[in-house]
């Protein structure tokens, strides 16, 4: 068995065993991903993709794994002996993942590895552009100074960037700075403007699947609240507008402020039940 790493210029030979909303994110900067082969012409039999996090932070390193296929416990296991090596070389502290609750084998192949798996409620929430839509929050004007990013200036919107980035904002992104404006939808993502200066921004990423996904939601003044719930209104407005209301919207709960403004929108909504699990690295 031998492994090999998963790169944008081999990708192809993987896509029968990726998921499709994964395979987009190989050959982001923070992306990495390992795959074994039984023999040198054989097709890939098992593949584990990660993101590595905090980076350029004063903060340690960490991995999330984000897809993990292997067929069966055997290639599971070797494919976590490769990929820890992998970890120790990006100085990995911490690893941790959330699976489909049905992830075959993931359960023992994880805890063996010295994981420790439960199952509990998902962080993603996902939501119509129909239900969103309907809420009494899409309802009213929206002001002038909030406008599609398709109508900005590359100069402007990578001082937008630089500019949240400045204030710890990134949103879901390890790699905004670095992030091309054409990653995002330009008509249903937005931004604040004032003075000639982008203050916040929506941004919302078109997955391969056809879902869309909110990846940044940060505005910067005193009256940054505002600002969002303006911002929030022109986003949906616009995928309304754009999409058929059954267009499925993934919110990712990964802060207190998002998981507030989830539970004020859509109270009782639960994720689904998923496989979690973390371990530490360099033991």
């Amino acid at each position: 068995m031998e492994s090999r790493n998963i790169t944008s210029d081999n990708l192809e030979d993987y896509e029968k065993i990726l998921d499709a909303d994964v395979t987009e994110n190989i050959g982001r900067d923070n992306f990495r991903g390992l795959a074994l082969h039984k023999g040198k012409d054989d097709p890939a039999c098992a593949a584990l993709i990660w993101e590595l996090k905090n980076l350029d932070e004063d903060k340690d390193n960490e991995a999330e794994l984000v897809y993990y296929f292997a067929g069966d416990k055997k290639n599971g296991e070797q494919l976590l002996e490769e990929a820890e090596a992998e970890f120790q070389e990006d100085e990995v502290k911490r690893s941790f993942f959330e699976f489909p609750e049905d992830t075959e084998n993931a359960e023992s192949i994880f805890k063996q590895a010295g994981f420790h798996p439960e199952k509990r409620e998902g962080r993603d929430i996902t939501v119509t552009v129909g239900e969103l839509a309907a809420l009494d929050i899409a309802k009213g004007n929206v002001p002038d100074f909030v406008s599609p990013i398709g109508n900005l200036m590359v100069r402007q919107f990578r001082k937008g960037i630089a500019n949240c980035m400045f204030h710890g904002k990134k949103g879901l992104l390890e790699d905004l700075a670095s992030l091309p404006m054409s990653w995002y939808d330009p008509e249903v993502s937005c931004c604040v403007e004032a003075d000639g200066k982008v203050n916040g921004f929506l941004l919302i990423h078109k997955m391969n699947s056809g879902k869309l996904i909110v990846e940044l939601m940060c505005a910067i003044g005193p009256d940054y609240r505002m600002d969002i719930l303006h911002m929030l209104r022109f986003s949906i407005k616009a995928a309304a507008e754009k999409y058929p209301e059954e267009t499925q919207v993934i919110l990712r709960r990964h802060n207190d402020a998002v998981k507030n403004l989830s539970a004020r929108l859509f109270p009782g909504k639960q994720g689904e039940t998923v496989l979690a699990g973390e371990r530490e690295e360099g033991r």
